[in-house]
């Protein structure tokens, strides 16, 4: 079976790089553009995994990641949080809200898949 992930990034060329590179992977990866659309998306869709940027308008990735582990539909999805910056105090906000971790952007394709490899395996 395939697993799905959920990407939510606002950044437009992050979110295609990202897709890519999970496809080419093997998984099947479905799309938001921001936290909100991301919420309703993994009520639906119910993914294997959550990737949010924090920064996001309409409702960025820290309001969402605390709105998904409120919610006991979706509670259970592990999410990794992207940040550009890796702020310390956004990355403690993020594993407060129930983040399984982070990804600093840029990261390589290795780092990433070995993230995602070590969530979902």
């Amino acid at each position: 079976m395939v697993s799905k992930i959920l990407i939510a990034d606002d950044d437009h060329e992050m979110l295609k790089i990202l897709t890519g590179l999970l496809e080419q992977a093997g998984y099947k990866v479905i799309e938001a553009e921001n936290g909100l659309e991301a919420v309703e998306l993994a009520k639906k869709e119910l993914p294997s995994l959550i990737m949010l940027d924090i920064h996001m308008p309409v409702m960025d990735g820290l309001t969402a990641c605390r709105k998904l582990k409120a919610d006991p539909v979706t509670k259970a999805i592990p999410v990794v949080m992207l940040t550009i910056e890796g702020s310390i105090t956004e990355i403690e906000h993020a594993i407060i809200y129930g983040a399984k971790t982070y990804i600093t952007k840029p990261s390589t394709k290795e780092e990433i898949l070995k993230v995602v490899k070590s969530i979902l395996y």
